[in-house]
Formats: C-alpha cells, structure tokens, sequence
C-alpha cells in the first residue's frame, strides 16, 4: 500500500517522550572552533526576515551524498518526529517503538543481550501502525541494527508504514556488523519511500542549547512534513551551516574518534578487570558493547544501586530502573574514576 498524508496538522501528535524517555547525553566538549563566530555573523542580521536555511540545508545534503530536497531542518529529532506522527497518524493509529516509551507508543522490547529483537517489531506491526520508529544506536543499550536487521526491516516494514530510523549517534559506532541509512559524510543509502531518518550532530558539537535536528526523506515525505515542525532558530541554523562546513566537519570527525576510542578503552579495561575478578574467585559483572557515546552497564533490578555507588564518587551518570546504567563518556579523569568505581562494586 501507498503512503498516505493528512491534509492538516490540526492536532497535537502523542508522539512524544515519557517520563521514562533518556536523560541529556551531552558530551563535555566546548563548541567546535569558528561556530561563536558563525553565529555573530548571523546575530547582526536578527532583526531580519528569513535565514541561511537553504545554505545549511545545501551543506547537510553535501555531507549525505544526496539533494536538498531530501533534507528538512527541524528544531531537534523529537520536533521532526512529532511532526511526521501529525502527517501521518490519525486518531487512533499507532506508533510503534523499539525500547524506548514515548507517550501512548506500543513500546517492543529489547533482545535479552540488548539488541533490536526484529521479529518483535515486526510482530507488533497492525493494520492501524503508521509508524515504526527505531533508534540505531539504541539510546539505551548502544547496540545499531545489523546489516541483516537493517535490510530485513526495509523489505518486511509494509509501505503504507513509515519506517522511521533515529541515527542521532550513529557516527559513534564501531561495530562492523552496524549499518546505517544515512551515516555521516558518505553517500545516503537507496531506500523506499516509507523510510525517513532523524539525525542530529548536537553531541559532539556542543549545540543542545539550540536544539537543531534534520530529517532526510523522499522529497514527497518532506513537503508533507514541512511547515508541521517548530520554527528553527535563525542562530541555530548559522551554527549548523558552520558545523557542515568541511572545516566543522573535519572537526567533528576528530572528536567523534576520540569518544570512540576512549569508549572502547572503558570497556576493554573493564573486561579485564572483570576476566580478572572471575579468575580470581570475585563477584563480576558483563561489559558489553555499545555502539553510541556512552557506556551501558546491564546490571537489571541492581541498576539504582549501582547509580547511587557512582554518585558517591562523584560522577552523575543515568540509571534506568531494572535495566541498567548508561555512563556518557567525557574527559579521561571522569571516565578513570568511572573504570574503577564500577570494578569496585562489581567485584566487592
């Protein structure tokens, strides 16, 4: 079946996050060099009419390998996310999520080892779903859909069902099994129309203040949407113009390099730590992988305890209520105390 649009976005989408939605995962960068001058450039012109949006729209189609009509800014991914829900959903149709909650969403849970579980998904799917809605990396777990998951959802998802894949952290993976639709300065993968994806590059360049977002979509899909989302700040937009520029992101690339390598360093020392305590008759724990900015700690119905035993050293990371803790990773110092506040109570 074809794709259908409302005509109007006359009513407030439930497409929105709950209660249970993930902290800010921010990372502890200051913001990329030349983007404080990008935006006092553009302050001068605020009193004005219009923006730079066809420019920065220009820019993060260049990154993608793809047009400027596939590309719609938005202010954040949630923003363009509520915005498809309001194109797309009527009263009563359904929004399905991996994971995560998000308002009156069918929530499908996560694989025991904390990957996507597909045959769930696509289980959940009814004839009144309009939109499934995946986040790779799992904002949770950090696992990305595979190869495999990822093809097998674009061929099984029906076509009058939107496809929509959050790869807000996408650039973080390490994985060689993870695959992307749209994946940082690379070409955007061929896909069918009922695919979208939400990105954003906040994170790492240090830009959750201005909450920008974009969506990549057929142009079909697009024009629905557009005009549906927040208005974007004419600062935002400056900034993120500078941040596509090829200065901004060779300076992006560095730093997501950094996080990831500093996040494999985490955990392969945690591994050892923990290979050590097994060795040694200790109490350990499992380190597993995580493809985004963060370490995921799968530590179930402990994860408040763990939580309140990393607060006492001074470190804030997010625990998830019989599920785990996530731990975004940010300068060398924190993430040593981490390592070893976590092998600590791990191995007591």
């Amino acid at each position: 079946m074809a794709l259908t649009f409302r005509a109007a976005h006359d009513q407030t989408s439930s497409l929105h996050e709950s209660d249970g939605a993930p902290a800010a995962n921010e990372s502890h960068f200051a913001p990329i060099a030349g983007l404080a001058e990008a935006v006092d450039a553009e302050l001068a012109h605020n009193g004005e009419h219009g923006s730079r949006v066809e420019q920065a729209t220009r820019a993060i189609a260049r990154a993608h390998g793809t047009d400027p009509e596939r590309v719609l800014l938005g202010s954040g991914p949630a923003d363009l996310l509520r915005a498809l829900a309001g194109a797309v959903c009527g009263p009563g149709d359904e929004v399905v999520v991996s994971g995560l909650g998000w308002g009156s969403a069918t929530r499908v849970a996560t694989a025991p080892d904390g990957s996507h579980d597909v045959d769930a998904l696509l289980a959940a799917i009814t004839p009144r779903t309009r939109i499934l809605l995946i986040a790779s990396p799992h904002a949770l777990t950090g696992r990305a859909l595979t190869r495999d998951q990822l093809a097998r959802l674009i061929a099984e998802v029906p076509g009058d069902v939107m496809l929509a894949l959050d790869e807000a952290h996408s650039e973080f993976a390490s994985s060689p099994r993870a695959a992307f639709v749209a994946p940082l300065e690379r070409d955007l993968m061929r896909v069918p129309e009922n695919v979208v994806v939400v990105r954003s590059i906040s994170t790492v360049v240090a830009l959750a203040g201005f909450g920008i977002g974009y969506l990549i979509a057929d142009p079909r899909v697009v024009e629905a949407i557009a005009g549906a989302q927040e208005a974007v700040d004419r600062l935002a937009i400056a900034s993120t113009e500078h941040s596509f520029s090829p200065d901004g992101l060779a300076q992006i690339e560095d730093r997501v390099e950094w996080i990831k390598a500093e996040r494999q360093r985490i955990e392969r020392t945690l591994r050892d730590r923990m290979e050590r305590a097994e060795i040694d008759g200790k109490p350990f724990i499992e380190i597993v992988h995580s493809d985004g900015n963060f370490v995921w700690i799968p530590v179930g119905e402990r994860a408040d305890e763990l939580r309140d035993h990393l607060a006492g050293t001074g470190l804030a990371p997010r625990s998830f209520a019989g599920e785990g803790v996530r731990y975004t990773v940010i300068d060398e110092a924190h993430n040593d105390a981490f390592i070893d506040a976590v092998a600590e109570w791990a191995t007591r």
